[in-house]
């Protein structure tokens, strides 16, 4: 049954709320008094929309597994050089980090989630394998050097992505994007075509 207007605001402002709180806490630390006094609501009444502090990690969770399918098949749809396909993807990725709490909260219950582990979280594989197939299409290309091992270069390329997000300590992404560019930069400056001689 489709929820009411009123209860689907109430349900979203929940949701919000319980993103900024796990974003700013993670799942441990995270207090369903403290996101029940974000939304002005009793205790009692949040219980009335998520059951739990899990069913709300779940439903963030699940955010983030739409908005991964939606990025990730974009990337599949680009037309383009490789590289630039791949660039576009990440910033695209940044963007959403930077702009949705709920993809930064969900990021981190599934990244401490996998350091328990030891399966990355969806995210990343999927930014994995695409990052192979176009390191693969851009060796193919010729923007890559095809010396190089392509299963270490998509690491790295992962690596740069959720590395810059790691090392943002700001609450709200900061400005990834743009962090996330000049990386970007500076790695593909060190991915020549060509080898160079030693």
């Amino acid at each position: 049954m489709a929820k009411q207007p009123r209860a689907l605001r109430t349900y979203e402002q929940v949701l919000n709320a319980a993103a900024q709180e796990f974003a700013q806490h993670g799942y441990a630390e995270a207090n369903l008094q403290r996101i029940a006094e974000r939304t002005g609501m009793t205790k009692g009444a949040l219980y009335g929309h998520f059951p739990s502090k899990r069913a709300l990690a779940t439903a963030l969770v699940d955010h983030l597994e739409a908005a991964t399918d939606h990025l990730l098949g974009g990337a599949c749809a680009e037309c383009g050089p490789p590289l630039d396909r791949l660039r576009s993807l990440l910033l695209a990725l940044a963007v959403r980090i930077r702009r949705d709490v709920r993809v930064r909260a969900a990021l981190r219950l599934v990244t401490e989630t996998a350091r328990g582990t030891a399966k990355p979280p969806r995210l990343m594989d999927g930014v994995h394998e695409r990052a192979l197939e176009l390191v693969l299409r851009a060796q193919q290309a010729g923007q890559v050097d095809p010396a190089l091992p392509p299963e270490p270069v998509a690491d790295l390329v992962v690596v740069v992505l959720f590395g810059a997000h790691c090392t943002d300590y700001t609450r709200d992404g900061g400005d990834l994007p743009t962090r996330l560019g000049t990386l970007w930069d500076i790695l593909t400056r060190a991915l020549p075509p060509t080898r160079t001689a030693a």
